[in-house]
C-alpha cells in the first residue's frame, strides 16, 4: 500500500487514519503483550520483575540506534515515493539493506557477547538479580540479528506507505510471545476453565522462559517481514543486488539524516539508563514498580507512534511532490489527532492507576509504589503526543539535527539534573524522580512544536 494524498479523493483525516491505524494496532498489541509478560514474570516475585526490567533501557538504546538507519532511509524513500519515482525508492531500499545487515550483525554480536554480562552490572542490579538478568539478556539477544534487520527495514516500508505488513509481523510476534510465556515460564499445572480442570504442559523456566518466548517470537516475525520484502510485492524490495556497485551518494544521504537521529537516541537512551539506575539505587521494590509504571505508561502513548509514522510518511511524500504547505497541514492534523486521544488516555490512567498496578504484581508493596508512579505518568500523556508526533513529522522532512539538540538539553538538563537534585540532594525520593521525567517530556514537546511552527524543515534537502 502506498498512500499519496493528492491521488486520493479521501479527506486528510481518513488518509492519516489509513496509515496510522495499523501502527496503532501493532503498538498497542505489543504493549499489551509487554504488560502481560510483566504480569506473568511479576507473579514470580520482585526479583524476577527486576531481572527483566533492568535490561529494558539498554535494549531500547540498541533498538533505537539500529532504527536510526531506518530514519535516514525512510526520509529518502518517502520523498522518492512522493515524487512518483518508485525505481529510486527500490534502489534506496536495496542500498539501505546493505548498511542494515552489517550494522545488525555488529550490534547483535555486541549484545550477546559483551552486553549480557556487563549491562546488569552497569545498571547497578542487586546481587540476587544479576544471574537472572544476565541469562535473560543473553537468550533474548540470540535473535537480534534478524530482529534488528527487520526492524530497520520495516521503517522504510512505513515511509513508502505500507504500514500493514509491519503490523502483521508485529501481531505475529506478540501472539507468539504471549503463547510462549504461557508454556515456558510456568511448570506443568492444572488450569481451571469453568468447572473443568485441564492439565497444561509447562517448561517451568521462569525468567529464562520469558526470554526464550521473546527470542522465538522476534525471530519468526522478523523472518516473515524479510520474506515479504523479498517477494517483490512491496515498493521496497529486499534484493541486495551485491553485484552492483555500492552507491556512495545514497550512503552519504542516509548517514547525513541518520547520524543526528542516532545521537538523539543515544543522548535520550543513556539518560533513560541513568534514570533507571537512579531508581535502582533506591531498592528492588522501586525497580519492580518502575518497570510496571513504564509498561503502563508505554501502553498509554503507543497510539502516538501510529500518528508519528503517518506524519513521517505524509510529510516526506508531500515534500517529495514539492508541496510544503500540504506537508505542514498534514503534520499539524496528525499532531492534533494524537493530542486529543492521549489526553483522554491520560485521564483514564490517572483514575485507574492503582487498579492497573494491581493487575501487574501480587506484591502489595510493589503495587502501592507502582500505583503512585502510574498516576504521575498519566500527566505526561498529552506531552508524549506532542513530542512523539512532532518528532515524526520533522524526521519525515529529514530534520533530525534540531530534535537531537532538543533531546540532549532537555533529557540531561531537565530529567537527569532534576531527578538528581530533587530525588537525592533534596531527598524527595522516587516520586520526585518521576516528576522530573514529566517535566522533560513537556519541555521537549514545546521545543519541537516551536521548531515545527518555524517551518525551516520545509527547505531541508535529503
Amino acid at each position: 500500500m502506498t498512500v499519496l494524498i493528492d491521488k486520493s479523493n479521501r479527506s486528510d483525516r481518513s488518509v492519516i487514519m489509513a496509515l496510522a491505524w495499523p501502527n496503532i494496532v501493532e503498538n498497542i498489541t505489543a504493549t499489551l503483550v509487554t504488560l502481560v509478560d510483566t504480569a506473568m514474570v511479576g507473579s514470580l516475585g520482585a526479583v524476577a520483575t527486576a531481572a527483566v526490567g533492568i535490561c529494558a533501557s539498554p535494549t531500547w538504546l540498541m533498538n533505537g540506534l539500529v532504527q536510526c538507519i531506518g530514519v535516514g532511509g525512510t526520509a529518502l524513500v518517502a520523498r522518492a515515493v512522493g515524487a512518483g519515482d518508485q525505481d529510486s525508492a527500490r534502489h534506496i531500499g536495496r542500498q539501505v539493506y546493505r548498511i542494515v545487515i552489517l550494522t545488525a550483525a555488529v550490534f547483535a554480536s555486541l549484545m550477546f557477547f559483551a552486553g549480557a554480562p556487563l549491562i546488569p552490572v552497569m545498571m547497578n542490579a542487586e546481587a540476587d538479580v544479576l544471574p537472572a538478568a544476565t541469562s535473560y539478556l543473553r537468550i533474548v539477544s540470540s535473535c537480534y540479528f534478524v530482529h534488528y534487520t527487520a526492524m530497520a527495514m520495516s521503517s522504510l516500508m512505513r515511509g513508502a506507505g505500507d504500514t500493514r505488513t509491519p503490523m502483521v509481523s508485529g501481531l505475529m510476534a506478540n501472539l507468539m510471545n504471549m503463547a510462549g510465556n504461557f508454556f515456558l515460564i510456568y511448570p506443568a499445572r492444572e488450569v481451571r476453565i469453568g468447572s473443568l480442570s485441564v492439565p497444561v504442559w509447562g517448561a517451568g523456566w521462569g525468567v529464562n522462559g520469558a526470554a526464550a518466548a521473546s527470542a522465538l517470537a522476534m525471530t519468526v516475525s522478523g523472518l516473515y517481514l524479510l520474506i515479504k520484502l523479498g517477494s517483490g510485492r512491496s515498493v521496497i524490495r529486499l534484493t541486495p543486488d551485491f553485484k552492483s556497485p555500492f552507491d556512495t551518494d545514497v550512503f552519504r544521504r542516509v548517514v547525513r539524516v541518520s547520524i543526528p537521529a542516532a545521537l538523539e537516541r543515544l543522548a535520550i537512551n543513556l539518560g533513560q539508563i541513568l534514570f533507571a539506575r537512579m531508581i535502582s539505587e533506591i531498592g528492588t521494590v522501586e525497580v519492580a514498580a518502575y518497570i510496571i509504571a513504564i509498561d503502563v505508561e508505554g501502553f498509554g502513548y503507543m497510539p502516538a507512534y501510529g500518528f508519528s509514522a503517518a506524519a513521517t510518511a505524509l510529510v516526506g511524500q508531500a515534500l517529495g511532490r514539492k508541496d510544503p504547505q500540504g506537508a505542514e497541514r498534514l503534520g499539524r492534523k496528525c499532531i492534533r489527532m494524537s493530542f486529543w486521544l492521549l489526553l483522554g488516555i491520560g485521564v483514564m490512567m490517572w483514575l485507574l492507576s492503582y487498579h492497573l498496578a494491581g493487575l501487574m504484581s501480587s506484591d502489595a508493596q510493589v503495587v502501592l509504589t507502582a500505583g503512585a508512579f502510574i498516576a504521575i505518568c498519566a500527566f505526561e500523556q498529552p506531552g508524549n503526543a506532542l513530542m512523539i508526533v512532532t518528532g515524526g513529522a520533522l524526521r519525515g522532512a529529514g530534520d533530525t539535527a534540531a530534535p537531537f539538540y532538543i533531546g540532549l538539553v532537555s533529557m540531561w538538563g531537565i530529567r537527569i539534573f532534576g531527578a538528581w537534585l530533587f530525588g537525592f540532594v533534596f531527598g524527595f525520593g522516587a516520586l520526585a524522580i518521576f516528576w522530573a521525567m514529566v517535566a522533560d517530556i513537556f519541555m521537549r514537546a514545546v521545543l519541537l512544536l516551536i521548531r515545527f511552527r518555524k517551518g525551516k524543515w520545509k527547505t531541508i534537502q535529503v
